[in-house]
């Protein structure tokens, strides 16, 4: 296993269509989708010449009860079925949220996710804030229905109030 943290401006036609094909695989489309935002860096797990499990990190600044606050999200978490129950998505997670601390300093990283996924990140400390917020589409501001998890990555305290994500979710 090689796991490699790239730009999304620099990944390869190959490196893209791999990403496809993983998300495909592991997120079948909804009939509603909103419009999700342009990922700004990859956490790529590689088995071999393959890659294998995915984690997405988009940089934004958010509002939470009207005040400005740094997010790194996390989205398109994702191990193709075959390399599934190794802990590869752990690792590239872990990998995410280091960089995120580290490198892109925000103050908290934010996740949307289905309930059965709930007790996975639970247990590597992120917490369950809300169950809507307000995301930018090319229609508007619209409430958008989701479980939404943080985790911080400084000293402060997650902000009482509305999310509002100024932007699509990731």
């Amino acid at each position: 296993m090689n796991i490699e943290l790239k730009s999304d401006r620099v990944l390869s036609q190959s490196e893209s269509l791999a990403l496809e094909r993983l998300s495909a695989e592991a997120f079948p489309p909804e009939e509603h989708d909103p419009q999700w935002a342009r990922v700004d860096w990859h956490v790529l797990v590689w088995e071999g010449d393959e890659i294998v499990s995915h984690v997405e990190i988009v940089e934004r600044t958010a509002t939470v009860g009207g005040r400005p606050v740094r997010l790194g999200g996390i989205g398109g978490v994702a191990t193709l079925k075959a390399f599934r129950r190794r802990g590869l998505a752990e690792a590239a997670l872990k990998v995410a949220v280091d960089y995120m601390r580290q490198v892109l300093a925000v103050d908290f990283g934010l996740l949307i996710c289905a309930e059965t996924m709930l007790p996975y990140y639970g247990k590597f400390g992120w917490k369950l804030v809300a169950r809507q917020m307000w995301i930018g589409q090319p229609q508007g501001r619209v409430l958008y229905d989701a479980l939404i998890m943080v985790l911080p990555l400084c000293s402060l305290d997650w902000p009482a109030g509305g999310i509002d994500l100024c932007g699509p979710p990731w």
